[in-house]
């Protein structure tokens, strides 16, 4: 008979596991206490599994208003046009851009977001930031 420190119940030695490391040659803990142990740590990993996926879901790129292949070193290409053209060129090549979009919009497969696109740089090109409200 040997005393699971688990659940402090004495049990025959056949309800443990071999350890070599210990002086009897016996887990401390029986096998049911064990089996316990190892389905409450499994869930609670799968718990945190699902918690990480639900944070990435959430934090889903946005590829209308900040595509992440548009910011390099904390700015953002628009930007960086606005300082070597001038607001009104890069006002003007918005508004190009804007009818880029809505024409090839019906054959990319993606015609809502590029809809979505085209609107946001017509706001732009009349002076209306879109990525003021994105954040």
């Amino acid at each position: 008979m040997k005393l699971c420190k688990k659940c402090g119940e004495k049990k025959v030695v056949a309800e443990f596991h071999k350890n070599a490391a210990t002086k009897d040659g016996l887990n401390s803990s029986c096998k049911p206490c064990v089996r316990a142990y190892q389905k409450a740590r499994f869930e609670a990993k799968k718990a945190v599994v699902k918690t990480k996926k639900r944070a990435v879901a959430r934090k889903k790129k946005d590829m209308v208003n900040s595509p992440p292949h548009y910011k390099t070193g904390g700015l953002e290409c628009i930007d960086a046009m606005i300082q070597v053209f001038g607001v009104e060129a890069v006002r003007t090549y918005a508004r190009i851009n804007a009818f880029k979009y809505m024409w090839r919009a019906p054959y990319k497969g993606k015609t809502a977001e590029d809809y979505k696109k085209a609107l946001w740089y017509l706001r732009f090109a009349g002076g209306d930031d879109p990525r003021k409200e994105a954040a």
